[in-house]
């Protein structure tokens, strides 16, 4: 089997097929700029606009999407300063509060050792009124013993009790 190939046949054009390549290529030239030129013209027109238009909406997206991000951090640190503000004056009520109880048990604790107290001093003076009288009822049992004889026995009781209120009140 021989192989015979013409290289140089192959290498170089053949010119007559070369003019008509270039021809054929020079009428679609011709034809596609009458006919379809525009049409492409306006595509790609249409088509940068378009991406014109997307790039201006996504960057007026953008802008807005910041405006929010900073409406939101403002409101966020406005709800904390708020949520502050309710804790500080829900404390400040309750320490008021607190004081108004504190000082109502105070005037009850008051109000109680006083009735007490009270009680205390009226207990006292009924044991003072009581001591006193059995302190005359003893004096006057041994002065009759010692005596012997009833003298006025009235006037004896208010001497005793004259003499008893002087000792006991010194």
């Amino acid at each position: 089997m021989s192989l015979n190939v013409d290289i140089m046949g192959q290498l170089i054009p053949n010119v007559s097929t070369m003019i008509v390549q270039l021809c054929s290529t020079f009428v679609l030239f011709l034809l596609i700029h009458k006919y379809l030129w525009k049409a492409i013209q306006d595509y790609l027109a249409d088509r940068s606009n378009k991406m014109q238009a997307d790039l201006l909406t996504s960057e007026q997206a953008k802008l807005e999407a910041l405006e929010d991000r900073k409406k939101a951090h403002e409101e966020l640190s406005k709800a904390g300063s708020k949520g502050e503000e309710i804790v500080n004056a829900a404390m400040k009520e309750a320490k008021f509060e607190k004081e108004n109880i504190l000082a109502q048990a105070n005037k009850e604790a008051d109000a109680l050792r006083k009735k007490a107290h009270e009680q205390i001093e009226a207990e006292r003076a009924s044991m003072y009124d009581s001591m006193q009288k059995e302190m005359v009822e003893v004096a006057m049992a041994a002065a009759s013993k010692l005596i012997g004889a009833q003298s006025d026995a009235a006037m004896d009781r208010k001497a005793v009790d004259a003499f008893v209120k002087e000792t006991t009140h010194e």
